[in-house]
C-alpha cells in the first residue's frame, strides 16, 4: 500500500514539464522588449501595454510598417457617411469668380476731338426685292433692306441694277437698324438701311456725307462696322449697346422746332446696337434708380470697329479707334416732355381713326 502512494503523486508533474516546453519555444521571440511586452499580454489581459512601450517607440513602429493600411481604413469610413457627402458637395460648388478686370488703354490712342455719333458698315449679301421690299440674306440668314428718304435714289438704283444684271450678289453700304420691344426677355429684331452699293460694272453710289463717302469702302471689310457712341445698358435689352443718337446741327434744330410732337420725337430717336465687348476699357454705363442724378455717373463715349456675326445676330468688338471719352459729342435727344407730348398726339390720333 505504501508502494503505490508515490506512482499517483507522479501524475500532476508532468504538466508543469509541458510547460516548460512552451518556455523554451517563446524563448527566440524575448530578444526584443516589443516581443516580451507583447507575449506575457496575450497570456495576462490585465497588463497595460502603454507603460511598457514609450510613445517614440510606437510612432516609429508604425512609420516602419507600411503594410497597415491605416490611412484608407480611416478614411472610408467618413465618406460614406451623409453628413460628409454634404460637405464634399458644398466643396465641388463651381466658385463663383469676379469679371475680369478691364483692358489697358493704349497710351497710343489719340482723343478725337472733332467725333460724331455714328454706325455704317459693310455687308456682302444675296440682294432680293419681293412686293416692294428688300431683303439681303448674309450666312443663310435673310435680314430686311430698309431706306431712309434721303437715300431714296440708292435704294431706286439697287432695284434697276437688280432688274438689268443678274448679278444680286452685292456689297452694301448700310447703317445697322435695331428694333428693341418693352418685354426684356423678347429678342431685338435687326434689319440695315441701305445707303450705297457696290459690284463689278457698277460703281459706289456716293449718298453719305462726303467726308467718309470716298473711303468707307476701303476702309472696312466685309461685315465690318464703325460703331460711336455711347456705351452703356437700356432696359429693354440685356446686352450692353452702342447708342447712337443724331448727332447736332442748326439746321436740325430749326426742323424740330417747327416740326409736330410725333415728328420730332421720331426724327430724335436715337439707336442701339447690341455690342459684344469683353474686358472692356471702361464698363458700360447702368442706370439704378435707387441713387441720386448727382450719383448716377455718365455714360462714356467710344469710337470702335466692330464686326457683325449674324449667328448670334449682334456685333462684337474689334479694335479701338480713339480714346473713350467722358466728353460726348452734342446730339439732339427727346426729352420726356417730348415724348408725352408725342404720345398724347399719337393716342388721340387713334381715337379720331376710331370713330
Amino acid at each position: 500500500m505504501a508502494a503505490k502512494k508515490p506512482q499517483k503523486q507522479q501524475k500532476p508533474q508532468s504538466a508543469p514539464a509541458t510547460t516548460k516546453l512552451n518556455l523554451i519555444a517563446l524563448k527566440p521571440l524575448s530578444k526584443t522588449p516589443e516581443t516580451q511586452t507583447s507575449s506575457p499580454a496575450s497570456v495576462e489581459p490585465p497588463v497595460p501595454i502603454e507603460p511598457s512601450v514609450p510613445a517614440e517607440a510606437s510612432v516609429s513602429a508604425e512609420a516602419s510598417v507600411p503594410a497597415e493600411p491605416s490611412v484608407p481604413v480611416e478614411a472610408l469610413p467618413s465618406v460614406e457617411t451623409p453628413t460628409s457627402i454634404a460637405e464634399t458637395k458644398k466643396i465641388l460648388k463651381p466658385i463663383k469668380r469676379s469679371p475680369s478686370p478691364p483692358a489697358e488703354i493704349d497710351p497710343s490712342l489719340p482723343e478725337n476731338p472733332d467725333a460724331i455719333f455714328q454706325a455704317v458698315g459693310i455687308l456682302v449679301g444675296e440682294v432680293a426685292f419681293s412686293d416692294k421690299k428688300a431683303s439681303v440674306t448674309i450666312a443663310d440668314k435673310q435680314y430686311p433692306l430698309f431706306y431712309a428718304s434721303s437715300h431714296k435714289k440708292s435704294f431706286e438704283a439697287l432695284k434697276i441694277h437688280l432688274k438689268k444684271t443678274a448679278q444680286s450678289q452685292l456689297r452694301l453700304i448700310v447703317y445697322p437698324k435695331v428694333m428693341h420691344f418693352p418685354k426684356r426677355e423678347q429678342p431685338y429684331l435687326i434689319g440695315f438701311q441701305l445707303v450705297g452699293f457696290t459690284s463689278v460694272n457698277v460703281t459706289p453710289i456716293q449718298s453719305i456725307t462726303p467726308s467718309d463717302s470716298s473711303t468707307i469702302d476701303q476702309q472696312l471689310q466685309d461685315r465690318e462696322f464703325k460703331l460711336s457712341g455711347l456705351w452703356q445698358f437700356i432696359p429693354v435689352c440685356q446686352t450692353p449697346c452702342i447708342t447712337i443718337q443724331k448727332n447736332f446741327s442748326d439746321s436740325r434744330l430749326t426742323y424740330i422746332k417747327e416740326a409736330p410732337p410725333e415728328q420730332k420725337v421720331n426724327f430724335m430717336k436715337a439707336s442701339h446696337i447690341p455690342l459684344l465687348w469683353r474686358n472692356a476699357p471702361v464698363r458700360p454705363f447702368r442706370f439704378n434708380p435707387k441713387l441720386d442724378k448727382e450719383q448716377q455717373g455718365q455714360a462714356s463715349f467710344v469710337e470702335i470697329k466692330a464686326t457683325f456675326l449674324p449667328d448670334k445676330d449682334v456685333f462684337e468688338f474689334s479694335s479701338l479707334r480713339s480714346r473713350p471719352s467722358n466728353m460726348p459729342p452734342r446730339s439732339l435727344k427727346a426729352g420726356k416732355k417730348d415724348k408725352a407730348q408725342a404720345l398724347q398726339a399719337k393716342n388721340q390720333r387713334k381715337q379720331e381713326l376710331g370713330s
